[in-house]
């Protein structure tokens, strides 16, 4: 049962909910099942004396700060 993010088509509010197989998930605010799926990262593990490996992001969700997640272009 994985954790999955989405943005609303609707309203455009973002949010993160448990899917269950069959399941289709609504919106929160609205009730909407006109939703887009984000892309979700994880950390790696990463050794002691390395920096931290970047957190996930999804657009909307407070970690991405334009067109560019920082995951993805190094920072």
């Amino acid at each position: 049962m994985p954790i999955h993010a989405y943005e609303c088509r609707a309203c455009g509010k973002p949010f993160s909910t448990l899917v269950r197989g069959g399941e289709t998930p609504q919106c929160p605010a609205c009730g909407s099942v006109d939703l887009e799926r984000q892309l979700s990262l994880i950390a790696s593990p990463q050794k002691s004396n390395d920096e931290p490996a970047p957190m996930g992001c999804a657009a909307g969700m407070g970690g991405c700060a334009g067109a560019v997640c920082p995951a993805f272009d190094g920072g």
